[in-house]
């Protein structure tokens, strides 16, 4: 994505988040440019000061992974990126995010008309939780929640894309994706249903509800 090449020199560095020697990058050149991918409504929510402001403390970033995401409607796109971040410490950290970009068609050009962001925690991920882990997801959310699942198949993983299918007790078969962070994270991305002899169709179950139909029951 040419957002994220212009964006890869740029830097917005503080007097209480520093980091390299002398000028980085090209510096703040590349923001204004930056900005223009994004579509007029998107720049009226977020003005070109806050745009800025959001950069704060990076010195670089790398974009590591682009996947398009299957959607009903719109042009949605999952990302992870890399930063290197200033501190107080005469030190520079790097960080890594992950979300998603939605693009809308502004007369003859594709522009960015939503970003959203989410920093990855290298502890949490390594310690804590079953929500980390695909097959975790897979058996706690659609299996015990939503009482979903006859037979969980084994998992399927190409680079970082792990793919999870199962019987369901429906008769339905059931696909779910994930993406695979840096932090080794597992992010659902797609999920998807096949009728019995009919083919693979979007699906958008929503365990949080099987969860709380359940906690009334």
């Amino acid at each position: 994505m040419n957002y994220f090449s212009i964006l890869r020199e740029a830097e917005n560095l503080t007097s209480k988040k520093l980091g390299g020697c002398g000028t980085v990058g090209f510096a703040k050149i590349p923001f204004p440019l930056a900005y223009q991918f994004l579509t007029r409504e998107y720049q009226k929510e977020m003005p070109y000061r806050s745009y800025l402001k959001s950069f704060e403390g990076i010195g670089h970033t790398n974009l590591l992974k682009l996947e398009k995401v299957p959607t009903l409607e719109g042009s949605r796109w999952f990302i992870e990126v890399e930063t290197i971040e200033g501190t107080d410490k005469l030190s520079t950290n790097f960080a890594y995010y992950y979300g998603f970009v939605e693009v809308q068609q502004d007369k003859s050009l594709f522009k960015i008309s939503r970003i959203t962001l989410y920093p990855e925690d290298f502890l949490c991920a390594a310690y804590h939780g079953w929500d980390h882990d695909a097959e975790a997801v897979v058996d706690v959310k659609f299996g015990e929640w939503c009482g979903l699942i006859k037979k969980r198949m084994p998992t399927k993983k190409d680079g970082f894309v792990k793919t999870i299918e199962v019987i369901g007790k429906d008769g339905s078969d059931y696909k779910f994706i994930f993406f695979q962070l840096t932090n080794n994270t597992d992010v659902l991305i797609s999920q998807y249903k096949r009728k019995p002899g009919g083919p693979w169709e979007l699906s958008n179950l929503d365990p949080e509800s099987c969860l709380n139909n359940k906690t009334r029951s």
